[in-house]
């Protein structure tokens, strides 16, 4: 069983090793027409299991010295993009993609703040 499992692991993971590569994490640059290099930088998650066992009837096993086998493996990978790498005349910036401007983080208030001003509103209406 030890040797199935083991076969079972080893596809999973040279399949996995396809899609998960150093090159997904830091990509591949790219250059702008003004001489700018940029590295794409993505957060990798990946879970994995496999797992097996042997069943059968006693009287199989009696027959064949040995229990049929089944056996199984999964797994997850997540890419998501954070930042880029910015690299021009010997000067370098990380651009983060997920965090907000201030701007942004404003904006995003803006139904909040209107919410609580109708609230306030319709109460003094109401008195």
């Amino acid at each position: 069983m030890d040797n199935q499992i083991n076969e079972i692991m080893s596809s999973a993971i040279e399949k996995i090793k396809t899609v998960v590569e150093s090159n997904t994490v830091i990509g591949v640059p790219f250059e702008s027409k003004d001489g700018t290099l940029i590295f794409p930088i993505t957060k990798v998650s990946l879970g994995f299991v496999a797992g097996g066992g042997e069943y059968g009837s006693l009287k199989q096993f009696k027959e064949t010295n040995k229990y049929p086998f089944a056996g199984g493996s999964g797994a997850g990978v997540s890419l998501q993009p954070v930042a880029l790498l910015k690299v021009k005349n010997e000067e370098v910036k990380l651009i983060h993609i997920d965090e907000k401007s201030p701007i942004e983080k404003l904006l995003d208030t803006i139904p909040e703040v209107m919410k609580t001003i109708m609230n306030m509103i319709n109460k003094d209406d109401k008195k």
